[in-house]
């Protein structure tokens, strides 16, 4: 499927027709037919469509989508609903490129969610004589089969007299059912070429192509494909195509919540591009005419991790949505925002302390740029810990540059790694931070290094758990700082000439970016002498580190740990989230789900040691460690 081919991007075509879904109600006075029946679709399907299934929703990006919503619930003598809508005798044509952004539900097992085109004299001829243009479909029982349901794509035409086929099952090299992904046909006199994600990769080959040039003689493939086609978009449950069909095995369609909560297939837009070729039709509203450019169009530098950065973007454009282009090394990404919106885009998959620039190029859906187009910004990612659980003063601190504060003109002096003092009990590591504290110091006095890169703290991700060595008893303050702001936290040790672990909870600061650790280890007015302080091993995710042990689960096998592309998850639970986290508690990949058998695409995860999390329908919540090859 990434072939190299030409870039189809790069053709002069001009919009013609689009729905952005950007009003509150769907328009059906002039473009879309809501179909209302329960006649299976010819094919043994376990929905009744009914309008109520279908709604403008935003997503969780804030873009308004038209949302096909398909559920569980008795109806019209079926035992799901859901929704199908198309555009005949309102918005049809005749070459060109039409293409849909589409967030896909998770099919496994027995949804069929398809964008496709009938013959706009569907009415007068019939099926199959109208020919049909499969764009997606997905859901196939030989995906079911192969545990490919969220790779495993189709694209088809149909024709004849007497019905035939052509259609060609491919798998995608990664997973399209966890976020928005380009559904795009190009369509002219000789052929018909389907494409994956053309905005993220203009070159890639089609993953279906099929020759519609010939005698153009009834019963032959070319006479139906050179007339005007309309569009449909629909949200199947069960059928033929699944291999699951009849009222009485709605169980098997694990994809839809038993509850009648409803599994979403989002569709953010619809358009149709055409070149001005002899032979191409257009018939629908009036023709789009857009040159206005993207205006105030701006770049900023948002949190930057370890392996991310994020980018805040701007523009305003009147046709109500702006598309940035981001380029870095050779890589360009591609994410809608709303016109005068700030539009948010994390990279990520990012080397740690490493400069990038990054370059973001603003257009319309009509290809017109910003005039200021390009916009640059660099950005230093910060220290990552490769995998090291904590601050441990063997492998990762001694590195570090410490600064010390409020300890006397020696404080530079009093600050070493060394031998642990007690090796014998809770902390058996070799080495450990010391720090001897002068008489006469300020009660504040400590030191700190901003070799700590960045930290977020999240719900996952904020306790801090510091081992504590001291022959006295007072607080030790923990603090993290970024330049504008910071928090503190201070805990006195319990116990004296003995290792001791505290646990800082810094869940008040969640969403807080910190970039210096400060420590002040006697935060203390009642010095008579000079006090030495130890600690070690200090843990910045210690949400996760008690899970961090194998899933002691005979419901639950996640195979092969280690791995190095494909993860296999099966339980005897529906899985309805999966979390992925670094070991410092960043989030790297968050999969919704609703299956007994998953595979997770891992390929564009860097290798190293991570955090899986399971979340199941039973309420359970398990987590193991996972080595990425």
């Amino acid at each position: 499927m990434f072939a190299f081919s030409v870039n189809i991007a790069a053709q002069n075509y001009q919009l013609k027709w689009e729905d952005n879904f950007d009003n509150p109600v769907l328009d059906e006075a002039k473009t879309w037919n809501v179909e209302v029946n329960g006649d299976g679709g010819g094919n043994n399907e376990m929905q009744y469509y009914r309008r109520e299934n279908l709604t403008i929703e935003q997503d969780s990006s804030g873009v308004n989508c038209l949302v096909i919503n398909a559920k569980k619930e008795n109806f019209g003598n079926k035992v799901a609903t859901s929704g199908r809508l198309n555009t005949r005798s309102n918005v049809s044509f005749k070459y060109g490129k039409i293409e849909a952004r589409i967030k896909l539900p998770h099919t496994a097992n027995g949804l069929w969610p398809a964008f496709w085109m009938l013959g706009d004299d569907f009415s007068a001829v019939g099926w199959p004589r109208c020919g049909e243009i499969d764009i997606l479909e997905m859901g196939a029982a030989a995906g079911i089969s192969q545990n490919k349901q969220d790779r495993f794509m189709d694209g088809a035409c149909h024709w004849g007299e007497v019905w035939t086929y052509n259609s060609y099952d491919g798998t995608a090299p990664y997973g399209v059912q966890d976020d928005f992904h380009l559904y795009t046909l190009i369509w002219d006199s000789l052929a018909v070429k389907m494409y994956l994600d053309l905005d993220k990769y203009p070159n890639n080959a089609p993953y279906y192509q099929f020759s519609i040039s010939g005698s153009n003689q009834i019963g032959d493939k070319s006479y139906y494909f050179h007339k005007p086609f309309s569009v449909v978009l629909n949200l199947a449950v069960g059928g033929n195509f699944t291999g699951i069909t009849g009222n009485s095995n709605i169980n098997k369609i694990t994809a839809l919540p038993v509850d009648g909560t409803p599994a979403k297939m989002y569709v953010d837009y619809v358009r149709i591009y055409q070149k001005g070729d002899a032979g191409e039709q257009f018939f629908g509203p009036s023709t789009i005419v857009d040159n206005e450019v993207p205006a105030t169009f701006t770049v900023s530098k948002g949190a930057v991790s370890p392996n991310s950065v994020e980018l805040l973007l701007n523009a305003t454009d009147n046709s109500g949505s702006v598309i940035y282009y981001v380029t870095y090394g050779g890589t360009t990404i591609s994410v809608k925002g709303i016109s005068g919106v700030q539009t948010t885009c994390i990279i990520t998959g990012l080397n740690s302390t490493t400069d990038y620039i990054f370059s973001v190029v603003a257009k319309d859906a009509n290809g017109n740029v910003a005039a200021n187009n390009p916009q640059t910004i660099s950005a230093t990612t910060g220290i990552s810990y490769n995998g090291v659980v904590a601050l441990d003063f063997e492998t990762v601190g001694q590195d570090w540059t410490w600064t010390s504060f409020g300890n006397g003109g020696n404080a530079g002096s009093l600050y070493s790694v060394i031998n642990n003092p007690d090796p014998s009990g809770i902390n058996t590591s070799a080495h450990c931070a010391g720090y001897t504290i002068n008489t006469g110091a300020m009660s504040w006095a400590g030191l700190f290094s901003d070799n700590i890169g960045s930290i977020t703290f999240t719900q996952d991700n904020c306790k801090v758990k510091v081992m504590v060595y001291k022959d006295f008893i007072s607080n030790f303050d923990l603090k993290f700082e970024n330049g504008g702001s910071s928090f503190e936290k201070l805990l006195p040790n319990s116990l004296i000439n003995q290792w001791e672990e505290l646990t800082f909870d810094l869940s008040a600061n969640i969403g807080s970016t910190m970039t210096r650790l400060t420590i002040i280890p006697d935060n203390s007015t009642a010095r008579s002498a000079q006090r030495i302080c130890y600690w070690d091993n200090i843990s910045f995710n210690s949400n996760t580190l008690n899970a961090l042990n194998n899933v002691l689960n005979d419901e639950v096998k996640i195979f092969p740990n280690p791995v190095r592309n494909y993860l296999h998850i099966k339980t005897e639970s529906v899985i309805t989230e999966i979390v992925l986290r670094n070991l410092v508690g960043q989030t790297v990949k968050i999969i919704a789900s609703n299956s007994l058998d998953k595979f997770l695409d891992l390929t564009d995860i860097q290798s190293g040691n991570y955090v899986l999390t399971l979340k199941l329908a039973n309420g359970q919540q398990l987590t193991q460690k996972l080595v990425k090859r």
